[in-house]
């Protein structure tokens, strides 16, 4: 394929869109607050999307299947403040990597039972992992009890405060964490597992349609059990990767993100129903999030009113990449006949 036609099969995508909305969303923040277009500013937002990004691109990776996956801010919560409560009773002064699998262990864990009810029962992803939401949550406080870890092991804070790289200038100074390589290393994986193997296309497939999945020869069983157990291994990383960044542990944190992380997935042109989705896509819809989440106060907008500029945001959005899909399945036009009275069964 030509360059000139790449370009305009780019343009014909959702994800050229998104790309649009994220420019016009910069270029109004940085008319209104010049400061918002320096390097320090874009240090902090890539900060700021570690945590959500990795759950992004795991979640991304349910819907495709063709399921909706509520439960891995749970998950993450469990696994990073279990771990987090454990490893301070010990006093830990080992290696860091020791709680950070611990915490991924633990998340995988928790994501494999959800893909076990799920494959075995066949029952909707949304409702179990609504029900195992709550479950695993209301266990870990029930269990362990709810007083936050303000303190992390010696080499957990070290590692907290380790980084890439600095930038330093005359009143600002912003850092790239080493915990954004947690964040690339996911990106790269979901990546190579969607584009470059069988386990990829079976994921599109069963998403596609389930029952020419199964026909088609694919494990579906198997291949949903995995998708679970792999969202539930990016919400453990998450989770004790907020922990490092926040320098403590909290029960009720990331509560109530999942909405906004699906969201950034659905915004990049992964389709809610299954079948579609690219990694593209979703860095684009979760650099709109953050963005959003983050930068609409250098615009002079409240805090009381930015929930409601984000949540306009994300409808217009999805709307947009729902326009696009019914322009590439010719179903537009159909659609605007039917509300006019011009189109007739059969036809």
């Amino acid at each position: 394929m030509s360059i000139g036609a790449g370009l305009r099969k780019f343009t014909k995508s959702s994800e050229f869109y998104v790309l649009l909305a994220v420019v016009l969303l910069c270029a109004v923040i940085g008319m209104r607050n010049p400061a918002f277009l320096t390097v320090f500013t874009g240090l902090d937002l890539l900060r700021a999307s570690i945590v959500p990004g990795i759950m992004v691109f795991a979640v991304m990776l349910g819907i495709i299947a063709g399921g909706i996956d509520v439960s891995f801010p749970a998950i993450a919560v469990s696994s990073m403040f279990l771990t987090a409560r454990l490893f301070e009773y010990l006093e830990w002064t080992g290696p860091v990597a020791v709680p950070i699998l611990m915490s991924v262990a633990i998340g995988t864990a928790l994501g494999t039972v959800n893909g076990l009810i799920i494959a075995f029962f066949k029952l909707p992803a949304f409702i179990v992992t609504l029900g195992t939401s709550h479950l695993f949550h209301g266990m870990l406080v029930w269990s362990i009890g709810a007083r936050p870890v303000n303190r992390l092991p010696p080499t957990m804070d070290a590692f907290s405060r380790a980084e890439i790289f600095r930038i330093t200038g005359e009143t600002h100074s912003s850092a790239v964490p080493v915990t954004f390589w947690f964040l690339l290393g996911t990106i790269v994986v979901v990546y190579f597992i969607l584009n470059y193997t069988m386990l990829g296309r079976g994921i599109y497939a069963i998403g596609g349609d389930r029952v020419s999945a199964e026909r088609a020869g694919f494990n579906v069983r198997g291949i949903t059990i995995f998708v679970y157990a792999f969202i539930g291994f990016a919400s453990g990383l998450a989770g004790i990767v907020h922990t490092i960044q926040s320098r403590a542990s909290f029960p009720v944190e990331l509560i109530g993100s999942e909405l906004l992380i699906i969201a950034a997935a659905v915004l990049g042109g992964t389709h809610i129903g299954g079948g579609k989705g690219t990694v593209l896509g979703s860095i684009l819809g979760l650099a709109l999030i953050t963005i959003s989440r983050n930068s609409l106060i250098m615009m002079g907008i409240p805090a009381t009113a930015q929930m409601f500029v984000v949540g306009l945001i994300i409808v217009a959005g999805t709307g947009m990449s729902a326009y696009q899909a019914m322009r590439r399945e010719n179903k537009l036009p159909r659609i605007l006949d039917t509300a006019g009275g011009g189109v007739v069964a059969g036809k």
